[in-house]
């Protein structure tokens, strides 16, 4: 047998080194995708939990709104009150009505108050 001679069991051998790529190729194929689907449900539960995140600082952005809104109306009023206490007939009412005071001319008419009875 010479150097370059093929060696008797070269068939066995061949088909051997044939099944063993493959085995190595199916190997190699399971690796990639286990690993792509480690990669797969890692993306998908990062999502989730972002989304989730984003919902519950929706819902917090919508309450703060909602606060908001509520203050700027009770502001608005406050200053439609504080644009009331500058005029004089507005303050002249507020001291007739809750405190009983009048101009020196003016004479006070007072109603009765209902005691249930009908007149």
């Amino acid at each position: 047998m010479g150097r370059y001679a093929e060696p008797p069991n070269s068939k066995k051998q061949a088909s051997g080194q044939t099944q063993a790529n493959t085995q190595g190729a199916r190997r190699r194929k399971r690796i990639f995708f286990t690993i792509m689907a480690l990669f797969l449900i890692w993306a998908g539960s990062s999502l989730w939990s972002q989304n989730d995140r984003i919902r519950k600082q929706n819902e917090a952005l919508e309450e703060k709104q909602q606060q908001y809104k509520v203050i700027e109306q009770s502001m608005n009023q406050l200053q439609h009150e504080v644009e009331r206490l500058n005029d004089p007939e507005y303050i002249g009412q507020i001291a007739r009505k809750k405190f009983g005071l009048y101009l020196p001319n003016e004479t006070p008419i007072i109603q009765p108050q209902n005691s249930g009875e009908s007149p």
